[in-house]
């Protein structure tokens, strides 16, 4: 690592990420991009045919831009041959509108201050790197790479989001307007984008016993967005995590406080049955059981999901892509991802 010089390094830039200019003016403007390979694309589609030009040189190629940017990079990355050689280490310096895998590494300050660091260790020989897996997405006949998988009611609302217009107050106004149609008892026009999704899920091999879903998700990281971390457990190297919860929008609504931090929510069906319940209150108090969870959550690792579906979309890292059913997840190849010093 120490005698490597800036000649390893690839800096790959998408000035239309939600950073914009501004934010990627303090990146190429810092002493540590002086001498290292750019790569400032004018369009995401022009990643392959850039990468594909650095060929195996690059040791470490970083990247400007959000968990979109990120998608198409990587997807790029894996379809360039690489004649037994491993993909070069990635840097995920931020400066997009969504930067959750980036934050999940410890990427919190602003682009250029990520950067300086990040190469400062890199050429000390001191920067540490994660390994993580990623998701393979398997859509009829078409394959797709990313750290997090969903479908459902909130993969709709991203896709309406996608179509209008961008930034916080139009992120805001549709999640009003999500939340106004999920309390309503009066079913509106915004009804339909929260519908639950009808499909098959199998895990393992096993299916999961229910047929209508508010949520279906799958994750290599941990984190679905900053703050949210929904899953329970830890994840063994040769699984991803999976989440999948069979209610209604409504239902799903009222338990986002909980669900964003793990918390598995309690089956309140048990209420139904006062003198049970009571008995299984007292011997929880004693610590002989725990409190029943809901049957319709599930959520722990998993190897492999297929899922027979009508859902016409899906999404990868935010990015909305087209279902073509059935969809088969499993693990893909490990990436070596830098940590911030």
């Amino acid at each position: 690592m120490a005698n490597q010089t800036r000649k390893d390094v690839v800096l790959l830039c998408n000035p239309r990420a939600g950073g914009r200019w501004r934010a990627l003016a303090g990146v190429l403007d810092s002493p540590e991009a002086k001498g290292v390979r750019r790569i400032v694309t004018d369009h995401i589609d022009d990643v392959g045919a850039a990468l594909a030009a650095v060929g195996q040189r690059a040791d470490l190629v970083c990247i400007y831009g959000g968990d979109g940017t990120i998608y198409h990079v990587i997807n790029e990355l894996l379809r360039i041959p690489l004649n037994g050689s491993t993909p070069p280490r990635l840097f995920l310096l931020g400066g997009g509108t969504m930067n959750v895998t980036a934050n999940k590494l410890g990427m919190s300050s602003t682009p250029g201050d990520n950067f300086r660091s990040v190469l400062t260790a890199y050429h000390e020989g001191t920067l540490r790197y994660r390994e993580v897996p990623l998701l393979r997405v398997r859509a009829g006949g078409t394959v797709h790479y990313g750290f997090t998988f969903g479908m459902g009611p909130l993969v709709r609302l991203l896709h309406r989001y996608e179509q209008g217009p961008k930034g916080k107050l139009a992120a805001v106004g549709l999640g009003l307007q999500a939340i106004a149609a999920a309390i309503s008892p009066v079913r509106t026009s915004f009804a339909p984008l929260l519908d639950e999704q009808q499909a098959r899920v199998i895990a393992d091999g096993r299916v999961v016993s229910h047929s209508s879903f508010a949520a279906v998700f799958a994750n290599t990281t941990g984190a679905v967005q900053r703050l949210v971390e929904p899953f329970a457990g830890d994840r063994p190297s040769d699984h991803f995590h999976f989440l999948a919860y069979a209610v209604s929008a409504r239902e799903l609504a009222a338990m986002v406080p909980l669900l964003m931090n793990a918390k598995v929510p309690l089956d309140f069906g048990m209420l139904r049955h006062p003198i049970a319940t009571a008995k299984t209150l007292a011997a929880t108090l004693l610590g002989r059981t725990e409190l029943p969870r809901d049957p319709r959550y599930v959520n722990h690792p998993a190897q492999q999901l297929r899922i027979d579906t009508s859902e016409p979309i899906f999404t990868l890292d935010g990015e909305v892509l087209p279902a073509d059913s059935p969809i088969e997840v499993d693990l893909g190849p490990t990436l070596q991802l830098a940590l911030h010093p």
